[in-house]
Formats: C-alpha cells, structure tokens, sequence
C-alpha cells in the first residue's frame, strides 16, 4: 500500500514536470533540406537545423545520404528551438564518429553529448562527422511537434505515410487542410495517400498540445521506360519508372541490386531496406530518381511502386578472372574463384588468384568480418569502382578447402575469422532477420549472424553448414557461408529452460530461456524498446530487439507476464551489460495472440508451418493454439484464418 501510495505522489508531482526529448533521423528521407544559398536548413518537431558551408574546402556544405549526413570539416552547425533545449545526443553512422568534432559557442560538450541551456547553439566541425541521429531534450512543459516519413514532396505512386510524435503522446490529425483538434482523427496506422493530399497533425501530453506540423504530398506521373539500360541512359535528376520487372541479385541495407536482360542497377534508399531477398523479382512499375554514383547508374530515393515479390529465381554469378575484371559492367554480381587476400587496410583489400601478382582491388562495403587472410577462397560480390578504377564489393568467402569441426566449442578454438564446416547436425532454435539462433549435439548454443536465402522455424534440422566465429559489441556469434545454409528437415522443438533472473549469467549467452511471473517497467530514452524485466528473484533489462516483437501503447503494465528468449551482451564504450531479448511474451491469464498458432509471440508463416505439419503429418508438437476459424476440428479454414492476419500486418 506504502508503495502504490507512493507511486501516485510520484505521479502527481511529474504532471507539468516532463521534458520533451526529441529524436530526429538524419538522413535524406526523413528530412527536407532547404537550399539558403551555398547552406541548408530544415525543421523537425519544432527543432531547426542550419548548416553552413562556412570555411568548408568541398564543394557541397554537407553530404545528403539516405541513412545519415555528413557534417565537414570547418563547417557550421547551427541547433535552434522556440524553448531552451538542455541536451543534445549526436549518434554517429560507422567511420568519422571522433568525439572531438564538435566545438559549441555555447554550454560544454562532453565525447558526444552537448548540454546546456539555450534556444540556440552553434557548432564549429573541427573535423568530418557523420550523424545519423540526433536526440534534443527541450526544457519542461513542452511537447514536439509530429513529423513525417517520408518527408513533404512530389510522390509518384501510392505512398506510406508514417506520423511520429514523442513517447506518450496521442496524435490527431486531418486531411482536409483544417487545423487539427484533440476531437480529430486519431493517428494508429500509416495514412495511404494515393493523390496529392495536406497532412496536418498535433501531438497531446497530459493535455499539454504542440504545435501543428504540416507536410503536402503532391502526386506527379513519372516518366516510364522498358528496362535497365534505358533507364541508365537517362540524364541525371530524372524521375522514371521501369516497366518490367527485375531479379535482385543482393540486398543490404539502403543497396539493393538488381539485374535484367539489359544491365545491372544499384537501388538506394531506406524505403525499401530490408523488403528484397537476392533472387526476389521485384514486379514492374516501380521507379526512382536517376543519378549517377562512381560512374554507374543508380536509382535514388524518393523511390516508388515497390510492390511486394511475387516469385524468386536462382541467381547464378557471373564467373570472372584476374584478366577480365576490368570489362565487368558497374552493380554486376560475380565471382572471382580460387582468390586470396592480399592485403586489408582499413576496409580497403586486394584479391588476387594462385599468387599471381596481377590483382582485383576491394573495398569491404558491407563491413564483413574478414577471413584467414592464408586461406583460398571463392568472392562473391558487387562490381563497383571509384576514382574510376574498377574494383569488387565482396559479399561472400567461401574458403574451398574449409576446415572441418563437430560442435560449436570446436569451431570457437580456430582462430577468429577460420571457416570451417560442421560435421554433425545442428539444430535451428528462432530465426528472425538476420539473426538465427542454433543448438548443437553438445546442448551448446550460439547466435548465426547474416543473409540467408531460406527461412527456419524451431527444431529444423541443418547439416553441413559451414562459416566463421567472430566477436561484435562484446558477443561472440557466427558469421555464415550462406550458400552451406540449404532446406532443412523438420525436427524436435527445442524447448527454453526455466530460470529465474538470479541464476541467470554470461555462461548462458545465446541460451534459449523462460523466465516467469515477470513485471515490465518501461525505461525513459530507450524509444520503447528497453525494459526493466523483474522477478521475485531480482532484475535485468529487457531490449526487444527481433522484428514483430514490441511493446505496443496499449500495454498492460500492471500485468504479469511469463517470457521466454535468448540471453545477449552488449558492450558500447564503458556500458557492459547482460541482455534479455525476448521472442515471447505472454500475458499470464491473458488471451492468446489470434494467429499464434505455435505461441511464440508473433503471427509468421511459422504458424502455417505448423498447421501444415499437423494436418499433412499429424504433428502437434508446435500446436499452442490451433483454432483460428472459430470450430473444430483442425482444417485448412484455421490456415486461410492465419494468412488473413499475416496479409493484414502488411
């Protein structure tokens, strides 16, 4: 009683006490630059960034990138409120993150963080920064304006609208170019906006209202053109569309690339990061602003018409040499076979083939971790150049005589970066994106970080797979050999071990875990994804860090929740901690999730899977809860039922 009773007088004397934190995205897409002559300004949520080229030596005062911008050397950056902003948290995007980089006129600046008190601060670049966030606390009793992703402008197509406000606030908005009230729609999902169309919204906390933010989108008709060639051979700054379809040959992050019967081409932009797998066909009518980067064609945000795919195709690289290389078309996909490392300085490298001293210069684009530089390989990867030089994005090692290991403790004894290949099976536990967690014959665990082409549910059966240790942010985990990750055999589900938080230590990294009987408290700054998890036992942090997995508004915070997922460290400059990412959690006495066949938290197609197995098989071990239709027995009608919800997540 004591403890609620405390609570409530918390409460009471935070109401009017708040601090509006607001965290902006830098990156071309989620803002609008204004031209002010050689400089640029835009405005999110109320906070005003101007950046001037002042003493700058380059020939643009700062670079616009889809997933960060570049703040030179010498340059101006001016931060400005209509309130006193206290705090300012830069967040770097890889290389050019020195903590020495910005000078304020006013207030301190302490590694990455400014604080003080001032509507307005600015920043002399004493060297190249490249931000790809920035979180501005305001001072008490204001609340940000909403903003918009994509940003205002000219659309070519259907499009996506997301509004984001601060933690906690509720968003009303219209459409009809009236000013926006507390009674006006309210914000829960993307707006589809599909003709030129005024958005205008607030954001409400504890009855306190922004200002209103506004943002036009206005639908134009692109030019269309057949294929990749034609495409490639517009000017520059030219919005087309292509009108036939093209395979993607290798996705990551803002690169997608893609081929067709006429040429390669590079898509860049966060709009579609993560949608395409390689040998995804992307359907026609889809299309992007022409540019030109490093001599090769590219498409560019703000892109358009990506549908979904609706078919795949083996795509087979095209095999190239020493002595051909330079004749390679940019954005191809080949591979150079029987090569070594010659050298790696920084992500700089050179291949070449049987010690020949002709050599392919490389550059590790996507950040791989690198193997044994003694070892022969064949290259995967992306034909590119710079400086117009030709030269290789590899994606891909594979070492043609890989050692040979029976458990994970075997592979962690070679040296970091060894491939070798497992002679027992293994068993896939979770699989989410990227992230796929495995078991093997000795109970061992261990996290598989990478692509892979195909997708697999708990207890699939994997044989003679094969790859790399390495460590990240303090976690030791597997770098794949894709091509070694093929179909798997159905198995046994791997079942969490039932613990409480007080045994809980770095011996169980990676292990498959349930925790019961917990209570969530939200932690401030983590934008929703970091939880205080607590038992009768004692207390950890809880990241929901797999996709489909989230703490939605209409939490119950004052439930009890049994959770179940996989133990993690994370280690970033002096914070060191143990983590818990959960796949699961279940409200205890709750209604289970509609979809959720095999109760793991999510509705997926490991859900169909599940049914399938059950009514082909007459498997129910991944059976939690089948029903779906609203009868019985078990039929294909509960399968229709789970891809209804699937369809209507997208």
């Amino acid at each position: 009683m004591k403890k609620l009773l405390s609570l409530l007088l918390l409460a009471m004397l935070s109401v009017g006490a708040w601090a509006s934190e607001i965290t902006i995205n830098m990156n071309n897409v989620d803002l609008t630059w204004t031209a002010v002559g050689d400089d640029q300004q835009t405005t999110s949520q109320g906070i005003t960034i101007y950046y001037a080229k002042a003493g700058s030596t380059t020939s643009t005062s700062q670079g616009l990138t889809a997933n960060h911008i570049r703040f030179y050397k010498n340059t101006t950056v001016k931060i400005s409120a209509a309130n006193p902003i206290t705090k300012i948290v830069f967040t770097p995007d890889g290389s050019y993150t020195a903590d020495a980089c910005f000078t304020p006129n006013v207030g301190t600046m302490s590694g990455q963080q400014w604080t003080g008190n001032a509507s307005e601060i600015t920043f002399t670049m004493a060297a190249q920064y490249r931000c790809k966030k920035m979180v501005v606390t305001l001072s008490d009793g204001t609340v940000a304006a909403p903003y918009f992703t994509p940003a205002e402008g000219t659309i070519y197509g259907p499009t996506e609208v997301k509004i984001h406000a601060q933690e906690g606030a509720t968003i009303n908005y219209t459409l009809d170019g009236t000013t926006p009230t507390t009674s006006s729609a309210v914000y829960s999902n993307p707006i589809n906006v599909t003709a030129t169309t005024t958005i205008k919204a607030i954001a409400t906390v504890d009855g306190t209202t922004s200002e209103v933010a506004t943002a036009t989108y206005t639908m134009e008709t692109a030019q269309t053109v057949a294929n990749i060639a034609a495409y490639a051979a517009l000017d520059d700054d030219v919005t087309a569309g292509i009108s036939n379809p093209v395979v993607v040959t290798y996705a990551n992050g803002q690169n997608t690339y893609v081929k067709d019967a006429t040429g390669f081409l590079c898509i860049y932009g966060n709009e579609i990061s993560g949608k395409y797998s390689q040998g995804d066909v992307i359907p026609a009518g889809f299309g992007g602003l022409k540019t030109t980067y490093n001599n090769g064609a590219e498409m560019h945000f703000p892109l358009f018409g990506f549908a979904d795919a609706t078919e795949t195709q083996t795509v087979v690289p095209d095999e190239v040499t020493i002595a051909n290389f330079g004749n390679c078309q940019m954005w191809q996909y080949v591979v150079l076979k029987g090569a070594q490392i010659t050298y790696h300085n920084g992500k700089n490298l050179g291949f070449r083939v049987d010690n020949s001293t002709d050599s392919v210069a490389g550059y590790n684009q996507f950040s791989l971790s690198l193997p044994d530089m003694d070892a022969t390989y064949d290259i995967y990867g992306i034909v590119t150049s710079y400086n117009g030089n030709i030269q290789m994005y590899p994606i891909e090692f594979v070492d043609i005589n890989p050692s040979t290991v029976a458990s994970i403790a075997e592979l962690l004894a070679l040296e970091s970066g060894k491939n070798a290949t497992f002679t027992t099976p293994v068993t896939a536990v979770y699989h989410n994106g990227k992230q796929l967690y495995i078991k093997d014959v000795n109970d061992d665990f261990m996290l598989v970080y990478g692509s892979l082409s195909n997708t697999y549910n708990n207890g699939d059966v994997l044989n003679d797979i094969a790859g790399n240790w390495t460590i990240h942010n303090g976690l030791t985990e597997i770098i794949p050999i894709a091509a070694t990750f093929g179909e798997a055999t159905p198995g046994t589900p791997v079942q969490p071990v039932l613990i409480p938080i007080e045994e809980i230590d770095q011996s169980l990294i990676h292990h498959y875990l349930r925790i019961e009987n917990c209570t969530l408290d939200s932690i401030a700054g983590s934008n929703g994804r970091n939880f205080t998890l607590t038992d009768e036992t004692g207390n950890m942090i809880m990241r929901t860090n797999f996709s489909g997995i989230s703490v939605g508004e209409d939490f119950d915070f004052d439930a009890t929740y049994n959770v179940e997922g996989f133990l993690a460290y994370y280690e970033s400059g002096e914070t060191q901690q143990l983590q818990f990412y959960p796949n699961l959690i279940d409200k205890v006495g709750g209604d289970a999730i509609p979809g959720d066949v095999n109760g793991d938290g999510s509705v997926t197609s490991a859900d169909v899977t599940a049914l399938y197995n059950y009514l082909l098989n007459n498997d129910s071990s991944a059976l939690v809860n089948p029903i779906q239709d609203g009868d019985e027995p078990i039929t294909a009608g509960d399968i229709t039922a789970v891809y209804n919800i699937i369809l209507g997540q997208h």
